[in-house]
C-alpha cells in the first residue's frame, strides 16, 4: 500500500483512491439493480462473504507490521507522509468499513473481530457509539455523526470525534446503571477498551520503537478522520422531523445519502448503499438494497470526500440537494 519503494510509489494508494477510483466511478456509472428473493437468501448465508470479512484482521495486522518495519529505513519526509496517508487510507477505507459491518452482528466472534480491527486504529468506542447511539439518533442534532446543513467539514470532524467518545461513555454508564453497576466496574466496556488500546500503544513502542509508534498513531488518526469525513458525507443536512405530539419520526429513506456507483460500492463492501443500512441495520452487506426515493449523492464516496474538503464547492453542490429533500 504505497510502501514498496521510495519516491512517487509512496503515494500510490492516495493517487489510486482519489484519482483512479473516481474516474472508474464516473465511467462505470450507477447500478440500482437489487437481487431477487432467492439470490438474497443465498447471499445472506454465504460463508465466503463472512470469511472475507474475517480475513481483514490478519491482513490489516500484516500491513501495519510491514509499515512499522519499513519505517526503520531511511526515507524523505514526503515519502513518509505518503506511507502514513496510504496505510491510513487502507486502515480506514477497508479496516474500519469491515469493522463497521462486523460490530453490527450479534455473533460474538464477528463482534470481537470488528473490535480488534478498531483497536488497530485506536477507535474501539465506535463499536458502542455507532450501533447503540448513531443508529438511534441518526439525522438529529443529538447525533454527533450527523452534520448540520451549512456546517463545514472542518467544524464537524473534531466535534464528531469528541462527542462520539463522550456519548459512548454515557451509553455504557446507562447500561451499567440498569444492572446496578457503577461506571468504574469490570463490566464497563469502555474501560476494557481503553486498557486494550493502552497496551497496544505500549506494544508498538516496545517492539517498533517510539518513532514507529508515533507513525502508527498518525496512521490511526488518518483512518479516523477518513471515517468522520465519510460520516459527514453520509448524513449532511438531513434531519428527521418531530410530529405534533413531540415524537421523532422513524428513520426513513430520505435520512441518509445513498450512492449506487458500481466501483466504490464494490470496494467499500456496499457501504454506499447507506440508506438501506440505516433502515435495516442488521442486514449483511451482501443483501443491502438500492432504496427507491433515497436521496442520491452526485458521485461515489472517494469523489465526495474530495468535494467535502472544499467547503464552498461542497455547499454549492450539496445545499440545493438538501433543500430539495427537506421540502
Amino acid at each position: 500500500m504505497g510502501l514498496w519503494q521510495g519516491g512517487p510509489w509512496a503515494w500510490f494508494t492516495v493517487l489510486f483512491v482519489y484519482l483512479v477510483v473516481p474516474l472508474a466511478d464516473l465511467l462505470g456509472g450507477t447500478d440500482t439493480h437489487n437481487r431477487d428473493g432467492e439470490a438474497l437468501a443465498q447471499a445472506r448465508e454465504s460463508r465466503l462473504a463472512r470469511g472475507i470479512l474475517w480475513l481483514a484482521l490478519p491482513v490489516q495486522l500484516a500491513l501495519l507490521g510491514f509499515f512499522l518495519w519499513r519505517w526503520q529505513f531511511e526515507a524523505s519526509v514526503l515519502e513518509r507522509i505518503g506511507w502514513v496517508l496510504g496505510v491510513g487510507l487502507s486502515c480506514g477505507g477497508l479496516g474500519i468499513v469491515i469493522a463497521h459491518e462486523l460490530v453490527h452482528r450479534r455473533d460474538r466472534v464477528d463482534y470481537w473481530i470488528g473490535k480488534l480491527l478498531l483497536l488497530t486504529v485506536l477507535y474501539m468506542h465506535f463499536a458502542i457509539e455507532h450501533v447503540r447511539g448513531h443508529h438511534a439518533r441518526v439525522a438529529t442534532d443529538a447525533d454527533p455523526a450527523s452534520a448540520r446543513s451549512g456546517q463545514s467539514l472542518y467544524a464537524f470532524v473534531p466535534q464528531s470525534i469528541w462527542r462520539q467518545f463522550g456519548s459512548a461513555w454515557q451509553l455504557e454508564a446507562e447500561r451499567l446503571a440498569k444492572r446496578g453497576l457503577g461506571v468504574f466496574s469490570l463490566g464497563n466496556e469502555m474501560l476494557v477498551m481503553l486498557v486494550m488500546q493502552s497496551l497496544w500503544l505500549v506494544g508498538l513502542v516496545v517492539f517498533a520503537g517510539l518513532s514507529a509508534a508515533l507513525a502508527g498513531v498518525a496512521v490511526a488518526l488518518v483512518a479516523v478522520v477518513l471515517l468522520e469525513i465519510v460520516n459527514y458525507v453520509e448524513h449532511y443536512g438531513l434531519r428527521r422531523k418531530i410530529d405534533a405530539n413531540g415524537r421523532l419520526e422513524p428513520v426513513r429513506a430520505y435520512h441518509s445519502w445513498n450512492s449506487d456507483h458500481r466501483v466504490s460500492r464494490a470496494m467499500l463492501f456496499e457501504l454506499p448503499r447507506h440508506t438501506d443500512h440505516h433502515m435495516n441495520g442488521s442486514r449483511p452487506y451482501t443483501t443491502l438494497q438500492s432504496v427507491p426515493g433515497a436521496p442520491q449523492l452526485p458521485a461515489g464516496y472517494p469523489a465526495m470526500v474530495l468535494l467535502a474538503l472544499l467547503p464552498p464547492l461542497w455547499f454549492r453542490v450539496m445545499d440545493p440537494r438538501v433543500a430539495a429533500v427537506s421540502r
